[in-house]
């Protein structure tokens, strides 16, 4: 596409953002409202957000204009942000992780459910190329050198009678073949001989045109109902990329490159721009402040017979200095008798609270739990802003000629504020050595004709608690990143992860969810919900530095689910898309690791000073219900309960500025003990059962890329009988049935149900008794019992209500 595509597309977004924030306004202009209120508009704000956050990420992906670039970049990341205030508010409205998209504002927006689905910004991996490539060759060089190869497929190891086997049926294919060769070359030879004097039969004829003409209908019919099945998508096509999306992805990437060489033109045109203004307007300004200091200090000594108080470069220097006149206005605010009349209304207040019945007080019980106010936003002022900056600067903009190079203009407006800035603030320290030279002149005057001068008062410091943290001690300030980098892959520590896709993890959503929840239901989740909940909480507050500081903050994530429902792939899908680097800290990888009490402490110092300086990071603990177990097997002598002391103390250390995860992966967490479990865990997500809709989607995508989806196979059957399984088992038994030969033959012999099902029999299903512990448990979570008591106090609530209304 062309400069002008995305110029139009950026104006378009740009119009959609300013509906969006009035929207985001009026819901923060309701203040305390009903919950009831509150859920339409917060959904529709979701769904909005979510679009604009997918077309401002195609747009910074290829716009070419590196000014432009910016604002596009600050404006994505105000609505990454915003995204996720709209997530925290929905959850504390629902008291669920799980929010389903309404379908009234689907309809609205006229946005399909896979749509309102957010997308990954591909700056997160692709401005970070070549760090992350250094990074994993890194690794893969210390293994290599410790003699660890790179994982490969297992060899066949096979016995001398198997081998004699595959030799014999070999050498009698090849014995086969060439006596085939040979009866072939006779058979030629006698037909040559014959006398081919006779003339064919007008019967003969009449059926080889029958048959030809049969053959040749029935391929026609069958090309023409292909074609239609393909048009009305009853039918998908060839697993083939296209030339048309091969031409688009070379398009891009041309694009790509022409990013680069601007940016770095602007980079350049930075410096030099910079430099040219430095030569030509700093004696120029130091002057003009100079005196417009000097004249303003000397009418305020002419008007107060002293000399002003100069603030500090952190009280804003001089240009503080001329808004203040020294009126005392503050003291007398302070002074004036508001505050005791607020005072004693606030008195009265409490009294009338004090004497209220037990009537009200249900009533205002009932109020607070119906009602809600929203998460302050620390993004939305930045959306306005950068939106604002945008229309005033780039929107109606049509006067440069090259679009796609930087306009010097702009770098030089943006270059004097804050010359203007570094240079006023030089004069402000010049200043103040001269103010405080002509102070002691005037008190040394003073004390010629008898006045005691006055003394500075020196500005006292208050003791007392401050809130700043608690600096730790660095165990190893003498060694660089590279050798503590190299020390934890060493160990086994530091870990290299297989490149893996989030949109791998197929599963459908739940598209019934919200009118399940208008009907007072809870609805079960699918695994399509599962992928936008990690993408939630998991990566996108990973991927952009400012959003991870101003989001609400998220430290830690347990993922449960059964062996074989994805737990690794999705830890492995954080990782690739955000380029983060994972620390491994599971019992069974530690064990024998970091000895005794001081290497633990040397351990769990290493992991988060590495993670810190290598982020974004990811600190994952396998089996994470072990270290909080009551009772270890006396079989298993990895020692879990090694970190369950300190487990917490590692999360808790994660600041909001930093961009570290610690994430959780358990199959039985009902084992631990759960109280410990759930204060190191901020947010639990728990793989359902793979749904209808997730198996149909799993098999139609899985068998359309191996080519062997046919008519034959009923999709459907072959669904409902692998209802019991995990997504990863069903998987594993289709790479099972679709050996190399396998394939081979599926052109003459179209693949089965029967052949897939009797694959999976010789598999473990999820039994009926983990799905009810699992379900147990569920409802032992905090935000679940949190959501449990809320309906029932309602409940009691409104029972009592009811009551007292009969009675009178």
């Amino acid at each position: 596409m062309s400069n002008k595509t995305y110029n139009d597309l950026i104006c378009d977004t740009s119009e959609l953002i300013g509906e969006a924030t009035q929207i985001d306004e009026a819901v923060f202009e309701a203040g305390i409202a009903e919950r009831i209120v509150f859920q339409p508009l917060l959904l529709e704000l979701r769904i909005r957000y979510t679009v604009l956050v997918s077309r401002l990420d195609t747009i910074y992906d290829q716009l070419l204009q590196p000014q432009k670039r910016l604002i596009v970049k600050r404006l994505l990341e105000a609505c990454l942000g915003r995204l996720l205030e709209i997530k925290y508010d929905l959850v504390e409205l629902y008291l669920s992780d799980y929010t389903y998209d309404d379908d009234e504002a689907l309809q609205k927006l006229q946005v399909t459910p896979q749509e309102a689905e957010p997308c990954i910004p591909q700056y997160f991996v692709r401005e970070r190329e070549e760090e992350i490539e250094t990074r994993r060759k890194f690794i893969t060089d210390i293994l290599t050198k410790l003699g660890h190869e790179i994982t490969k497929p297992p060899s066949i190891v096979l016995t001398e009678q198997q081998a004699i086997i595959i030799i014999q049926s070999h050498e009698r294919a090849r014995q086969g073949r060439l006596r085939g060769q040979f009866m072939k070359e006779i058979r030629l030879l006698k037909e040559k001989g014959r006398d081919q004097k006779g003339e064919m039969s007008a019967t003969a004829a009449t059926a080889i045109q029958r048959v030809w003409r049969g053959f040749i209908t029935r391929r026609m019919t069958k090309k023409r109902k292909r074609a239609e099945q393909l048009l009305i998508g009853m039918e998908l096509p060839p697993y083939t990329e296209s030339q048309a999306i091969k031409k688009a992805e070379e398009v891009k990437e041309n694009r790509r490159a022409r990013q680069k060489e601007h940016e770095k033109e602007y980079q350049e045109a930075l410096v030099s721009v910079e430099d040219q203004l430095r030569i030509q307007h700093t004696e120029k300004i130091k002057e003009r402040i100079g005196d417009e200091l000097r004249r303003w200090i000397s009418e305020y000594y002419e008007r107060t017979n002293r000399l002003p108080e100069f603030p500090s470069e952190e009280g804003g220097g001089s240009r503080a200095m001329f808004s203040r006149q020294g009126t005392g206005v503050e003291s007398e605010l302070s002074k004036s008798p508001v505050s005791s009349k607020e005072s004693k209304k606030s008195k009265e207040s409490k009294d009338k609270k004090s004497t209220k019945t037990d009537d009200n007080k249900t009533k205002d019980e009932m109020e607070d739990l119906q009602n809600y106010k929203c998460l302050n936003s620390s993004f939305l002022q930045d959306v306005i802003n950068a939106n604002e900056e945008f229309e005033d600067m780039w929107k109606f903009r049509d006067d440069f000629a090259d679009h796609e190079r930087y306009q010097k203009d702009i770098i030089e407006r943006e270059k004097m504020v804050l010359l203007e800035q570094e240079i006023r603030n030089m004069v402000d320290e010049m200043m103040r050595n001269e103010l405080d030279l002509l102070q002691a002149a005037f008190d040394k005057d003073r004390a010629h004709k008898g006045k005691k001068a006055k003394k500075p008062q020196k500005k006292v410091r208050r003791g007392g608690k401050k809130n700043k943290k608690k600096k730790e001690k660095d165990l190893t300030p003498d060694r660089t990143t590279e050798s503590l980098f190299e020390e934890l892959v060493a160990n086994g520590i530091i870990r290299p992860y297989p490149i893996v896709k989030i949109d791998d993890y197929i599963g459908e959503k739940n598209f019934i969810g919200s009118e399940m929840k208008k009907q007072g239901r809870e609805p079960t989740p699918c695994l399509g919900d599962i992928r936008q909940l990690i993408k939630e909480y998991c990566i996108l507050p990973l991927g952009s530095e400012h959003v991870k500081t101003n989001a609400p903050l998220i430290r830690s994530v347990l993922l449960t689910g059964p062996s074989g429902s994805g737990k690794k792939m999705l830890l492995h899908a954080i990782c690739s898309e955000v380029g983060a680097m994972l620390f491994d800290l599971t019992p069974s990888n530690i064990v024998g690791k970091y000895p005794g009490k001081s290497g633990l402490i040397m351990l769990i110092h290493l992991v988060m000073k590495v993670s810190r300086l290598l982020q974004p990071s990811v600190i994952w603990m396998d089996d994470a219900e072990k270290p909080f177990m009551k009772k270890i097997p006396k079989t298993d002598k990895t020692d879990p309960k090694r970190l369950k002391k300190d487990l917490a103390k590692i999360i808790k250390g994660i600041c909001p500025e930093d961009r570290v995860l610690f994430i959780g992966t358990s199959r039985m967490p009902w084992e631990a003990e759960q109280k410990l479990l759930f204060q190191c865990y901020t947010k639990v997500i728990q793989i359902p059962r793979a749904d209808y809709g997730s198996i149909s989607l799993m098999w139609r995508t899985k068998l359309h890329r191996a080519g062997a989806l046919s008519q034959r196979l009923d999709i459907s059957c072959l669904s409902r009988v692998s209802d019991s399984y995990t997504i990863g088992t069903l998987i594993s038994a289709l790479d099972d049935v679709l050996t190399t030969k396998r394939r081979l033959q599926l052109r003459v012999r179209a693949l089965t149900a029967h052949e897939v099902a009797v694959q999976l029999s010789y598999r473990e299903p999820v039994y009926a008794e983990h799905d009810a512990a699992s379900e147990i448990w569920w409802y032992k979570t905090p935000l679940e019992r949190r959501r449990q008591k809320v309906l029932q106090r309602l409940e009691e609530l409104e029972q009592e209500n009811e009551e007292k209304s009969a009675v009178k």
